[in-house]
């Protein structure tokens, strides 16, 4: 058996050119609690090319010098597991979010280890590549929607960026709550695919005041429950269409608002963040296990057909640095996904 796997790596941030193909060290387990992996495919996520950018702050316990992968959530076979494993069993298809900065690789690669105990097994009804759009959009959307937005029936919700990776599963969760959704799009296409999974209203911003077209929509200042998936300059503009006694929910990074916290103050806006990978880096593992028990639904609900992620395109190593471009540059349609 080899000893070397390829993998796609890079030394230092920077833009898409920096990431390389390259055969290094097998994973290999080195600890009872965990699982070996062999990655089928993995999510292209934001995360990624921020970490790519960025360079992330590293593990503490990080080697000096070693290469980063990036990948934050894959779907793959379990080729070995340690000796304190009993969860899984070798040959099981299984789904995790785990690594992908500095001191713990990530997915990009055709092996992973991951702690027994933060590996689930995917949905049986879908296959690798479908599976794989699914780990981490699908618990941000879950903590955002259920968590922090605590969406209840006939609610008017909003929904910035309705056909991104995180908007269009919010919309099938809200959906199936049975909120009422408006969207933000950029285009047609957009349009159509979130009204398809349930969206009631696309708002074509590039044509369209989003204010006005909200509260005509609602019938009411603004929406009860606002999920900025866009960030940067739209958390800002968000604060204007929430509703009174209304919630926001932000998951990117981004600049707070100019001139003090007046408007939300008297407004009682309730607003909150999402951010699933605090628990694995603070190493706090109840609420790791809390994910795995949420990733457990959602793969419930996969199987069950009343969610699933579109898929905008599947690519090898060499496509990669190409999909980030597309993924940070908004020209994606729902996921795009690595097959390795």
């Amino acid at each position: 058996m080899s000893e070397k796997m390829r993998a796609l790596v890079l030394d230092a941030p920077g833009g898409p050119e920096v990431l390389q193909v390259r055969d290094i060290a097998k994973a290999k387990i080195e600890r009872p609690q965990d699982v070996l992996i062999k990655v089928v495919a993995a999510g292209i996520n934001p995360a990624d090319w921020q970490n790519r950018k960025s360079g992330q702050r590293p593990d503490p316990n990080a080697v000096a010098g070693s290469p980063t992968i990036l990948g934050i959530d894959g779907v793959g076979v379990v080729e070995d597991i340690g000796d304190a494993v009993d969860n899984v069993s070798i040959g099981d298809e299984v789904w995790y979010i785990d690594g992908g900065y500095p001191g713990n690789p990530g997915s990009y690669a055709e092996y992973k280890v991951v702690q027994g105990a933060y590996v689930a097994r995917k949905p049986k009804n879908l296959d690798f590549v479908q599976a794989a759009a699914l780990p981490v959009v699908g618990l941000t959307a879950w903590e955002a929607v259920f968590d922090k937005g605590m969406v209840k029936p006939g609610d008017h919700v909003l929904v910035h960026g309705g056909a991104g990776g995180l908007g269009h599963i919010a919309i099938q969760y809200l959906s199936a709550i049975g909120a009422r959704t408006a969207t933000t799009v950029s285009s047609e296409a957009k349009a159509d695919l979130a009204l398809k999974l349930g969206a009631d209203l696309a708002i074509r911003y590039r044509m369209e005041d989003v204010g006005s077209a909200l509260k005509s929509w609602s019938g009411k200042e603004g929406a009860d429950v606002v999920f900025d998936f866009v960030g940067h300059d739209n958390f800002a503009r968000s604060f204007g269409h929430v509703a009174p006694y209304g919630r926001l929910v932000n998951t990117v990074v981004s600049n707070w608002p100019s001139g003090g916290n007046g408007f939300a103050e008297w407004r009682n806006l309730d607003i909150s963040f999402v951010n699933i990978g605090l628990p694995q880096i603070a190493r706090d593992h109840q609420r790791r296990l809390r994910q795995i028990r949420v990733l457990d639904e959602i793969s419930e609900r996969a199987d069950q057909g009343t969610l699933r992620a579109h898929i905008d395109r599947v690519v090898s190593f060499d496509g990669v640095g190409d999909a980030q471009r597309a993924l940070e540059d908004g020209e994606t349609l729902g996921r795009v996904v690595l097959k390795i």
